[in-house]
């Protein structure tokens, strides 16, 4: 039948029936069937056989859908949509099918069958039927009656299972929903395809609204027998909905599975056990989904489920939340049992809660094991307060006293988190019990936070007793007490920890908030203004938020505004000035603050100005308030507020660097053609540079300078006056000492810079104002001149901008070159000159690395290879780095070998003897001129060494520490080529020198101060870590088949030696410190250690002698080694006579090797080889030397603590085992001689019992 309007056919029954599957699919189809139905009356013939007509049709079709479905043997896929159970590819092959349809149709062809077209015929005929069908039961007349219409129904129900298209689905499954909710009869056979369905497609789809259907229709799932095996998969698919998100974050999801879990038993514990192993994993809103379900379940079923949730359920929760192994597991299961503590109102509630945590409880906060007592101590926070609402008054008294009784013991834990933890509790609970707590448990408590817990050692604990304070003081009747106790705690705001002191800036607010509190009954106003003058920004942001109502309030007129800031300027001008910086952020108008600026300004210029402390302040309030302004105010107004002239008065009226800075801070946020009066100001701040190293705030000035003259375009002028300055120190030091360099480095100093009239007549005043009050000598003054002005050019380049122009300018090479001759000098005399400054020597580091760099390096420096000292290698690819290396090292050489000297009348020998420290590059006429000017560098008469040798050696540190990262920094980056050798070998005769000069001067090493300590133990650490960074680069760049250069083995032990050496000087504080240094290397000083042996018997296989370390460079840790061993062994002997234990706390270098030993023992037994046979050769010393303690104390490391008594993977140790074949022997011989004491006889026989033992075991 084709498609006609149901109007225009007759209205019977069949024919509505025929009609409406062609209609169903649109919108106003269905409306017209609608119509139809609902407009016919009571009586007519449409009406009365619609019911069975209905049923006949729709048992014709599922006949002839059920026989489609047998014929395609399967549910053919491409004619379903998506039934909500399963993906979507059949809509896919239907879009395709419909492509070609249109396609064919329009090349005029018979479109081909589309298979399954008829099964899904069927399927719309049956939506159809389920539409006229809820249309009849919904009739407003109600004329249908349902037990006429309900066949025709359970057919459509129960052949659910087999429909695939969605239109049919939602079509029936509404259709049952609604018999079921307008309680028609027979809605219990409705619901046996009904229920799962949507179910499942709630648990797929995840829609709230479907969650909503299946809520619903919950009392229909109290009809199935759960009992039954017939009912699994459904019992399943409501066990899934308690691992569903969308059940647990919607209130009918939550009420849904409350209800159901309190049906059944089984479906309760599978409930419960599935909720429970989700808790580990759970997201806070799973985990409070979990929380209200349980509750529900257990107040709104009976007796028998109660006690099912309580004993299998809660109890397991209140066990878990005290003994569970993180914190984090711990919070989850409180998480859960949170509701059940905020319903503590609902009956029951209460009681449950306290018969179920009181016996473990209190128990468990008295336990040895902290995590335990952690746990405890947050599940009784939560639960406070604890009581049983059946008992008297009296005992409920007295549980409230013992509960308050734990907390406060708990106050005094070991461990610190638990004080953090109780400490924050205790005033949350006083801030929600005040009134049932007694006046005087809260005053004994209050007292006790106050006064005990404000000072505890621990950061946390002091930052809980604030933000606990904090917590308490919104409650009002807290207000008495805390006045009186507050003013305690104005001492954390000095506190060491910034997190201490942010707390206590919060507090300070809190307490300004509230109108009974005075802060500054708290805090003295002295107090916050030193911490607003010089504490982080984030207490001085506070500081200021707190002060602003009362030194720049809003309510006033700006005029009294600004003389309210004054007053604060008055008391402290670095507090008031930082309080501008952050006063626009915490609420000031700009308005307001540009007055403040103007009336600042005025202060400034006016004839009767201020004293020179708050001049400073004043201008340095101004910088930060037009730094917070400038980008509001246009140009006129600036240069209205900061002309030229105006500028130029305020840095006359300056007078420390800070307030300098804050002038040319000012300058900078202003048009640039407007500053051209400062130029020669700024210029003369350059040249004053003595001691800029040593101060920060002088060094912000001059990096203001730089970056002003650079966006001014003044950048060449200060070029100019840095490279004039420093030609001309050079060329003094080069007549004075009579330094031999290169004819092209002197005739690079001899040319002539030109400088503008101006600056160069201004230059040469500056030059000429020599003030030697502080320096003993004009070369010391230039030393020190020198060193601010490579300081400036160090910092110029490592800015990208300037450095491309510095290295553009034609006086680039001449700063260089005067860069070379001062390091030297200044090398020379790093012992003889007390202000010594290594920045000369940095400086030149830095530009060499920075030439290095550079495409043409060899173009912007051309150096002379053939009459150069240091300049052999033309072929290196960066001549000026290498260069500029070997210069460094050959000037420390010469430094060593005078110290040398100095020690001893007779030449000491050479640390190794095979090689000289360093290779002189010189020629021998070179040679000669170098040797002559350190004559006269050691002779002058200006540097005498009358200063503290603790100045010496942090001299000698700094100037080496400095060469030493400048050697580790082009080695790692590759800049140039391999001079590893060198380098190892001037870091050990540095080494070997501070132990020589810490010996030699023992007793000036004991009397050090502790800032001497400071400085030179900061030094020792650096030198120390680029030594072995230099260490491990060589290494890392050896294998098997490499050589490793025996100056590696050297200056492993020489690091070692160092490391026992700390401990004797400078005490075991620093000790300790430097082995957390060490520690990171530890791996490198081991592969140093044993290099050799790991790598020469690779090579030399087919030699049959055993391949010994050297043996003429003996370290001194092996014999402190062999001393602490036999410490042990003596004390060990007094332990056994007396019958006690020595309590002595092991030293440092004992703590070391016991962490060689334990890395020795985890890594490969390779390398515990090659250490233990370099042990063999410390032994074979001592059997050389007859220093038997020496050979006993090696013989019991190796034996006990090496090795041990269970070791037995001797395969792995071939050279070890062939030693000892060798050394054994030799011990036995020199027991039978004669000539040897009792004592001595008696360290080699217990010697031979060790390596006996040790062999048994072997064998």
């Amino acid at each position: 039948m084709g498609k006609r309007r149901l109007s225009s056919v007759q209205s019977s029954a069949e024919e509505l029936l025929s009609a409406a599957a062609s209609q169903i699919s649109t919108k106003p189809g269905k409306s017209e069937i609608k119509t139809l139905i609902w407009s016919a009356g009571a009586t007519s013939d449409l009406i009365s056989s619609v019911p069975a007509a209905l049923r006949l049709a729709v048992v014709h079709t599922l006949d002839s859908f059920k026989q489609s479905i047998k014929s395609s043997g399967s549910v053919d896929a491409t004619t379903g949509g998506d039934t909500g159970l399963s993906c979507s590819p059949a809509v896919k092959k239907v879009r395709r099918s419909s492509r070609l349809k249109r396609q064919d149709k329009a090349d005029g062809e018979a479109p081909p069958p589309i298979p399954g077209s008829e099964t899904l015929d069927f399927q719309k005929k049956l939506q159809a039927y389920a539409y006229i069908s809820q249309i009849c039961v919904s009739h407003p007349q109600k004329i249908f009656s349902p037990s006429d219409l309900l066949p025709a129904v359970q057919f459509l129900h129960d052949n659910l299972v087999l429909y695939e298209f969605p239109a049919l689905l939602s079509e029936v499954s509404s259709l049952c929903e609604f018999w079921w909710k307008d309680n028609l009869p027979e809605r219990e056979s409705l619901i046996t395809q009904l229920l799962p369905f949507i179910l499942s497609k709630s648990l797929i789809h995840g829609k709230k609204t479907d969650v909503y259907r299946v809520y619903a229709l919950r009392e229909a799932f109290t009809l199935f027998d759960y009992e039954d095996e017939s009912i699994e998969d459904l019992r399943l698919l409501l066990v899934r909905c308690l691992i569903t998100p969308v059940y647990l974050k919607t209130k009918e999801g939550r009420r849904f599975i409350a209800f159901i879990v309190g049906l059944n038993d089984l479906l309760l514990k599978e409930a419960m056990a599935l909720a429970r192993s989700q808790i580990p994993f759970g997201k806070k809103s799973v985990l409070e989904g979990y929380a209200d379900i349980i509750f529900k379940a257990w107040r709104g079923s009976g007796d028998s489920v109660k006690v099912e949730i309580e004993h299998g359920f809660l109890q397991g929760l209140i066990d878990g939340a005290i003994h569970a192994q993180t914190k984090l597991f711990s919070a989850s299961i409180r998480r859960v049992l949170s509701r059940f503590i905020s319903q503590r109102t609902t009956p029951g509630v209460d009681k449950l809660l306290f018969r179920l945590a009181e016996p473990v409880l209190f128990r468990s906060l008295q336990v040895a094991n902290s995590d335990v007592r952690r746990n405890a101590l947050f599940l009784l926070l939560d639960l406070f307060p604890l009581e049983d609402p059946d008992v008297t008054k009296e005992e409920k008294d007295t549980l409230l006293e013992k509960q308050f009784f734990l907390l406060q013991k708990l106050l005094l834990d070991d461990c610190p988190e638990i004080r953090a933890v109780t400490v924050e509790g205790l005033c949350r609970i006083l801030n929600l019990f005040w009134e049932v707590i007694p006046s005087l448990t809260i005053t004994k408590v209050l007292g006790k936070v106050v006064d005990d817990m404000s000072l505890d050692m621990c950061n946390e604990v002091r930052l809980s007793t604030l933000n606990g304070i904090i917590y308490l003081l919104e409650n009002p009747q807290s207000h008495e007490v805390m006045k009186v106790l507050l003013p305690r705690l104005g001492g954390l705001l000095s506190d060491p920890s910034l997190s201490v002191r942010i707390a206590t800036a919060d507090l300070l607010l809190e307490v300004g908030r509230i109108r009974a509190f005075q802060f500054n009954k708290v805090v003295s106003l002295e107090s916050l203004f030193s911490s607003l003058a010089n504490d982080h920004e984030r207490v001085a942001q506070k500081i200021t938020r707190l002060l602003i109502p009362s030194y720049f309030p809003l309510t006033l007129t700006p005029k009294e505004a600004c003389r309210r800031f004054i007053a604060l300027m008055r008391r402290s001008p670095v507090a008031g000035a930082r309080f501008c910086e952050f006063a626009l952020s915490e609420g000031s108008s700009s308005k307001s603050l540009l007055e403040l600026l103007r009336f600042s300004l005025c202060l400034i210029l006016e004839e009767n100005s201020p004293s020179s402390d708050q001049l400073d302040g004043l201008i340095i309030a101004s910088a930060n308030i037009f730094s917070c302004i400038a980008t509001q105010l246009s140009d006129k107004v600036k240069m209205e507020l900061f002309s030229v002239d105006k500028l130029k008065s305020l840095l006359s009226a300056a007078t420390s660097s800070r307030a300098l800075t804050a002038v040319l801070t000012i300058a900078s946020m202003i048009s640039p053609n407007d500053l051209h009066g400062l130029r020669d100001r700024c210029l003369d701040f350059v040249i004053e540079c003595i001691g800029l190293s040593n101060d920060l705030e002088k060094q912000g000035l001059v990096r203001k300078i730089h970056r002003l003259c650079f966006s001014c375009g003044w950048f060449t002028e200060l070029c100019g006056i840095l490279s004039s300055s420093l030609q001309s120190i050079a060329s003094r030091f080069l007549v004075k000492f009579g330094l031999g360099m290169p004819p092209k480095v002197l005739q690079s100093l001899k040319k002539k810079i030109k400088l503008s009239g101006n600056i160069s007549g201004r230059f040469g005043v500056l030059a000429s104002k020599e003030k030697l009050t502080s320096y003993k000598s004009k070369s010391e003054k230039d030393l020190g001149l020198a060193a601010g002005i490579a300081w400036q050019i160090k910092d110029l380049i490592a800015d990208d901008d300037m450095r491309k122009t510095l290295f553009q300018s034609p006086n680039f090479e001449i700063s260089f070159h005067s860069l070379n001759v001062i390091s030297q000098v200044s090398i020379e005399m790093c012992v003889r000159n007390k202000s010594f400054d290594a920045s000369p020597i940095a400086a030149l580091a830095s530009l060499a690395v920075y030439l290095s760099l550079q495409k043409d390096d060899s173009e912007i420096i051309k150096n002379d290879a053939e009459d150069g000292p240091q300049c052999t290698n033309s072929h290196v690819k960066f001549p000026t780095l290498d260069n500029t290396l070997n210069n460094l090292l050959h000037w420390a050489e010469k430094m060593f070998n005078r110290a040398q000297l100095a020690e001893s009348a007779t030449p000491s020998s050479s640390i190794y003897n095979d090689t000289e420290m360093l290779k002189p590059a010189t020629s021998r006429s070179r040679h000669k001129t170098a040797a002559a000017s350190a004559s006269k560098l050691t002779d002058g008469s200006e540097f005498k060494l009358d200063m503290p040798e603790a100045k010496c050696i942090e001299n000698v540190m700094k100037m080496c520490s400095s060469i030493l990262k400048f050697c580790a920094d082009t080695t790692a980056m590759k800049l140039v080529d391999r001079n590893d050798i060198s380098y190892l070998r001037f870091s050990s005769a540095y080494t070997r020198h501070v132990l020589s000069s810490m010996r030699g001067y023992r007793h000036e090493v004991s009397s050090f101060k502790e800032d001497d300590f400071k400085e030179v133990f900061y030094y020792l650490k650096s030198s120390f870590t680029y030594s072995a960074k230099l260490l491990h680069l060589v290494l890392q760049q050896s294998n098997e088949l490499s050589t490793v250069p025996v100056e590696a083995f050297y200056l492993s032990n020489d690091l070692i030696d160092l490391i026992t050496a700390i401990e004797p000087y400078f005490g075991i504080k620093y000790a300790s410190q430097m082995l957390s240094i060490v520690k990171p290397w530890l791996p490198v000083l081991i592969l140093g250690v044993g290099c050799n042996q790991l790598i020469k018997p690779r090579q030399q296989e087919c030699e049959s002698n055993i391949n010994r370390p050297c043996r003429h460079h003996f370290p001194t840790w092996l014999a402190v080694l062999s001393n602490t061993e036999l410490h042990e062994i003596s004390k060990a002997g007094e332990e056994e006579n007396d019958g006690s234990v020595s309590a002595e706390e092991a030293s440092v270098f004992t703590k070391f090797i016991l962490m060689v030993v334990a890395m020795l023992k985890k890594g490969s037994l390779r390398i515990m080889d090659a250490i233990g046979c370099v042990l063999l050769v410390g032994l074979d010393v001592g059997l050389e030397t007859r220093d038997f303690s020496l050979v006993l104390g090696l013989v019991h490391f190796i034996c006990v603590k090496l090795l041990g008594k269970e070791f037995t993977s001797w395969k792995e140790l071939e050279q070890m085992t062939s030693y000892l074949q060798e050394i054994y022997p030799r011990i036995e011989s020199e027991i039978t001689n004669p000539s040897l004491s009792e004592d001595e006889t008696g360290k080699l026989e217990t010697a031979k019992t060790l390596l006996t033992s040790l062999w048994l075991n072997r064998e």
